[in-house]
């Protein structure tokens, strides 16, 4: 036998041993639980129906992977929006800076040109 062979042969015996190993493991707390008989002797009728635990457990990781996945594209959007809302803040950081500054000229020249209003008080 060549070496691959032999290493087949050997991982088929580690899976038969395995199965004998689970086949017990299952008999055993199904007489714990006072079950009449194993259920890996029960027909394949009577376990139609209900879901394997692998393929439950793949289907519940799945939808955990998809909302996962899901709500890290949300936030991707939400990263993108938030960019373009930053783009645009300081677009208008740098229109309103320079009409602040006129602003603040525009009063002050006021100040200096016009005359001071006094609001004269009640005559008596």
């Amino acid at each position: 036998m060549t070496d691959p062979q032999k290493t087949a042969v050997g991982f088929a015996r580690l899976i038969q041993l395995w199965t004998i190993q689970l086949r017990r493991i299952t008999e055993g707390l199904a007489g714990m639980t006072g079950l009449s008989e194993s259920v890996l002797s029960q027909s394949a009728q009577s376990l139609q129906g209900l879901p394997h635990p692998g393929a439950l457990s793949a289907a519940q990781l799945n939808l955990i992977a998809s909302s996962v996945a899901s709500q890290r594209q949300g936030i991707a959007a939400m990263q993108a929006q938030l960019r373009v809302l930053d783009e645009q803040l300081a677009m208008l950081e740098q229109v309103l800076g320079p009409l602040a500054e006129w602003s603040r000229t525009w009063a002050h020249f006021e100040g200096l040109v016009m005359p001071a209003r006094r609001n004269p008080g009640p005559e008596d």
